[in-house]
């Protein structure tokens, strides 16, 4: 899939996907029959990876956009100051091939960017190989690779803490979307977990300063993990939330510190607005509303129903996390994963890699919702078969139908047990 199939293959892609994820579920029973130790899962999962040190990304091209701002760190330019296209209008950077390559394969040309400062930290030390795109893709896939590592760790340790079976961590660690999209298409969901997999190990603990560094860590690499900002609230005593809260606020202040001096606040805002207002993918309770809204309108509604289900989100969100008070890192997770799936069915934008932090994070829950979609989502790559990037909202139908499906069974297997969705897993 890394190597020889473009991204406009769909067929034969999900084909190899679906290959894939068979072997994932076959892999997965294995490490629960014979009980393979950590060292084994870990020494696969790295072999897996490494299978794509030499690929191309194929199912993604932000990367040129990531290259594109690392240079122009290295170059003392400020990546929030200027539109890619006026840089080197203006002279500010060589016109080679290797610039002219990242400029007009990148897809954002005319936004400012919309990566926080701690992801542009990356972006300037996988560029400090040279202006050489291929050994850029291999240094950023180095330093992918060492937070997939810390993950596999996190996550066996956070099992041990929880009692659960050894053999989880092969949910993802063998899952063939994390690999592709983390390893192979270099997004950075795979670091963000390794935030909230930090907060989660130290909340075990009761240390509420280094939780709040890890949580503090995935949100100054996307703002995304904000979502789970309510789960905070009723989990400490209040002299820990006031350590939490401090220790978070400080932290934020640095990593967005080059942001707010550099004068790209006002940039960055804009075009971080722009795409909650602009882009649509994969989405399912917008589109829903979207195509009712057709008899009522004869526009696209995005600009105001995007904000609306944006609010309904944070009111849902706020709501699960002051329902019941967190009992254990278990129930503390559960809500995460909750809280991510209400967040992402009520998003215009659903990219694949979009799951990866909460699929991390349902290995400590009953929630197996995130395992199931990771199997369903790439059919959401249909849309690149076409050149004009066109959904096929048949196929999307499919995708959050077969969801739905699993939703309700999850929700049935809850009520059948007499079990609720923070309790702790038993079975799988």
């Amino acid at each position: 899939m890394g190597y020889f199939l473009p991204r406009s293959a769909f067929i034969p892609q999900l084909t190899l996907f679906s290959l894939c994820f068979g072997a994932y579920l076959f892999l997965v029973h294995s490490s629960k029959k014979h009980k393979y130790s950590f060292g084994f899962i870990v020494l696969s999962a790295l072999v897996l990876r490494l299978l794509l040190m030499g690929a191309w990304p194929v199912l993604s091209d932000d990367f040129y956009r990531y290259f594109f701002d690392g240079q122009l760190i290295g170059n003392g330019i400020n990546p929030y100051a200027a539109l890619p296209g006026e840089v080197l209008a203006n002279g500010a950077i060589p016109k080679n091939v290797y610039w002219e390559t990242l400029l007009n394969k990148m897809n954002s040309p005319n936004y400012f960017s919309v990566y926080p400062p701690l992801h542009q930290l990356f972006f300037w030390i996988s560029t400090w190989v040279g202006e050489d795109v291929f050994l850029n893709i291999v240094s950023l896939r180095c330093i992918v690779l060492i937070f997939e590592m810390i993950n596999l760790w996190l996550i066996k340790e956070i099992l041990i803490s929880l009692k659960l079976p050894s053999y989880r961590l092969a949910w993802y660690a063998f899952n063939p979307l994390v690999i592709m999209e983390v390893t192979g298409n270099l997004h950075f969901e795979g670091i963000v977990l390794t935030g909230l997999l930090i907060a989660l190990f130290y909340y075990s603990r009761q240390n509420e300063k280094k939780t709040a560094l890890g949580w503090s860590l995935a949100v100054g690499l996307k703002l995304s993990p904000l979502l789970t900002a309510p789960v905070w609230l009723n989990t400490w005593k209040k002299p820990d939330f006031i350590k939490f809260t401090l220790v978070t606020i400080l932290a934020l202040l640095v990593f967005f510190a080059p942001l707010i001096v550099g004068g790209g606040l006002t940039n960055f805002y804009s075009s971080f607005r722009l795409y909650q207002s602009t882009f649509e993918f994969n989405a399912s309770i917008y589109y829903e509303l979207r195509w009712l809204s057709g008899f009522f309108i004869d526009y696209n509604p995005i600009g105001s129903l995007g904000p609306s289900l944006n609010f309904i989100a944070a009111a849902l969100l706020l709501g699960i996390g002051l329902i019941k008070k967190n009992r254990n890192t278990s129930s503390l997770a559960a809500k995460m994963v909750w809280m991510y799936l209400v967040f992402l069915l009520l998003q215009t934008t659903v990219h694949p890699w979009y799951l990866i932090p909460a699929l991390g994070i349902s290995l400590f829950t009953a929630n197996y919702l995130f395992i199931v979609w990771s199997g369903l989502v790439f059919l959401s790559y249909h849309a690149y078969s076409h050149p004009e990037f066109v959904e096929d909202f048949r196929i999307i139908a499919l995708e959050y139908l077969l969801l739905f499906i699993a939703l309700v069974l999850t929700g049935y297997r809850h009520y059948k047990n007499k079990s609720t969705v923070y309790s702790l897993p038993t079975k799988v």
